[in-house]
């Protein structure tokens, strides 16, 4: 991609976010309007990232990396619950979003849900030994599957690839964020990072939640 196909994207993007702020003030004057603005807490987040010329590519796809999973998240929480603003600095994901509007209803949060209520301060996350973030990727197209199983955790990113169509198994990436902020060094097979290697696949595995339904291979494209 050439450097003004990627300016042209991000400007069309920007438009689409300028959209997207429209549209959150009608809903927002709406509520205002409505008199709830006191007792209303707003979570502004998206599903995944978008490629904007990262690596040279569009859109998105089965790729464990900053562009796609690390997204925007804001709550503000409801002014009537007097909490103070923060940042909070420590991993959390979409997975904590269930537990957090179950506490903000001040309903019981379902067995089967996973994660945790977001933090509202650094101090209610060390509370919360947040120390990772896991994701995971399945993706079941005809004969192709892929299923790739990631952890970050101190500033270190490492995707494991699990047996499928296209990989045997033993394969993954490995990026330490902190000296390779674009992720451009694939350190899994350096010698000198196996054992930070085989400590955050252990971590991983350790961490993940029991798989619910077994996996299907389909015969046809879905």
């Amino acid at each position: 991609m050439t450097a003004d196909q990627v300016r042209e994207i991000n400007a069309m993007n920007h438009i689409e976010n300028e959209l997207v702020d429209e549209a959150c003030g009608r809903v927002l004057d709406c509520i205002h309007r409505k008199g709830w603005s006191q007792d209303t807490d707003v979570i502004f987040t998206t599903d995944h990232g978008e490629f904007q010329g990262d690596y040279g590519l569009l859109f998105k796809g089965a790729y464990h990396c900053d562009a796609l999973m690390r997204l925007p998240m804001i709550w503000r929480p409801a002014p009537s619950a007097n909490l103070m603003p923060a940042v909070v600095n420590a991993p959390v994901g979409h997975v904590d979003l269930a537990q957090t509007f179950c506490r903000i209803a001040g309903i019981a949060e379902p067995d089967w849900v996973e994660g945790r209520a977001l933090p509202a301060s650094d101090d209610e996350a060390r509370a919360q030994r947040r120390e990772r973030v896991l994701t995971e990727w399945d993706s079941e197209h005809g004969l192709t599957d892929i299923h790739i199983r990631t952890i970050y955790r101190d500033g270190l990113l490492c995707s494991a690839y699990e047996k499928g169509s296209l990989y045997e198994g033993h394969e993954g990436e490995l990026y330490d964020l902190t000296n390779d902020p674009g992720a451009l060094v694939n350190l899994w097979d350096d010698p000198a990072r196996r054992a930070m290697r085989s400590d955050l696949v252990a971590d991983l595995y350790d961490n993940l939640p029991p798989r619910r339904t077994p996996r299907l291979v389909r015969g046809a494209p879905v």
